[in-house]
């Protein structure tokens, strides 16, 4: 089991740019049993050091081994077992992101003069994804597939009610024309917004009239619309859903045959030239087998792994001092 000492690693981890102790300790002498310290003749009690930790930090790291222990013994009655190449990933990731880009051995070095053993460091994290990787195998093995779980991920997939609109746009944003002219050495004082927003409507209709007599639609995406996001998919929106832009948008979308283009809509956003792409429509029960199939296995995120944990918690007897 783990020691009461390890329970205070976070610290240490805190206090590496605001404790060098390695500066402070010319070498690491044996100590007497129950002493942590000796500080010009004065031995600093082990108890004391404990007393210190909980004042900084309280109970919660004693939460942390509570819930990795919480865990284990879910992991246990379940046959959930760790699959170690996945934990060695996690440990690997967030190693590198430690780093920062420093070395290795600069690292490592830090680490020792904050008072942590390197190898208590990899030991951490090492359990910290040992721990994930248990959440994840326990939350798909007691996923319950409620209708309302499987109905949130048939509407993720195939729109609400199952009626999912592709839809593309090319968006002509005023506030990117008066950056422009600032960019361009106007004086932001001197700048008609009127005029601005006149201009960004100007080249919205510019842009559908060209559409209308079969210019590209790849091209006018490139040379008029200033969404960013929409622009690295050809102007398509990542997840269209009614609302979107305010109503005069929404009642396009419904209403465009596909392929067509709309007149230019006037939003808080700019002035939007639509297209939908593609209309489908797809009933909940035909999907349903694959939607049960697909949700079984479906990689658990933080809040279903976190959901799990606090009902660990809320069914365990645990005692504290």
């Amino acid at each position: 089991m783990t020691s009461f000492r390890s329970l205070f690693f976070a610290l240490s981890l805190l206090l590496v740019s605001a404790s060098p102790l390695g500066a402070q300790a010319k070498k690491d002498l044996p100590m007497p049993k129950g002493v942590a310290a000796v500080v010009n003749g004065q031995p600093i009690a082990e108890d004391d050091y404990k007393d210190f930790l909980y004042q900084r930090m309280g109970k919660r790291p004693l939460q942390n081994l509570i819930d990795f222990v919480l865990v284990q013994q879910a992991a246990e009655r379940f046959g959930v077992v760790a699959d170690g190449g996945a934990v060695q990933k996690i440990v690997d990731e967030r190693y590198q992101q430690a780093l920062r880009g420093q070395s290795p051995e600069d690292f490592a070095k830090g680490i020792r003069e904050s008072g942590l053993a390197p190898a208590s460091f990899m030991a951490n994290l090492q359990q910290d994804a040992t721990q994930e990787v248990l959440l994840d195998g326990l939350v798909l093995a007691t996923r319950i597939l409620s209708d309302s779980f499987l109905q949130k991920t048939f509407e993720s997939q195939y729109g609400v009610d199952g009626k999912k609109v592709v839809v593309r746009q090319v968006l002509v944003m005023p506030h990117f024309l008066r950056a422009d002219l600032i960019r361009n050495g106007v004086k932001p004082a001197d700048i008609d917004q009127t005029a601005v927003r006149a201009r960004a409507a100007e080249l919205a209709q510019e842009c559908l009239e060209k559409l209308r007599t079969g210019a590209d639609w790849s091209e006018m995406v490139q040379s008029y619309s200033h969404d960013q996001v929409s622009k690295k998919s050809n102007g398509e929106l990542p997840a269209y859903r009614p609302g979107l832009y305010g109503p005069k948008f929404t009642e396009a979308v419904a209403t465009l045959p596909v392929g067509d283009y709309s007149e230019v809509i006037e939003s808080g956003a700019g002035y939007h030239v639509v297209q939908v792409a593609s209309r489908t429509e797809t009933k909940f029960e035909d999907v349903r087998a694959a939607l049960v199939e697909q949700a079984r296995m479906a990689a658990p995120d933080w809040s279903e792994r976190e959901d799990l944990l606090n009902s660990l918690r809320n069914q365990a007897e645990i005692k504290l001092w």
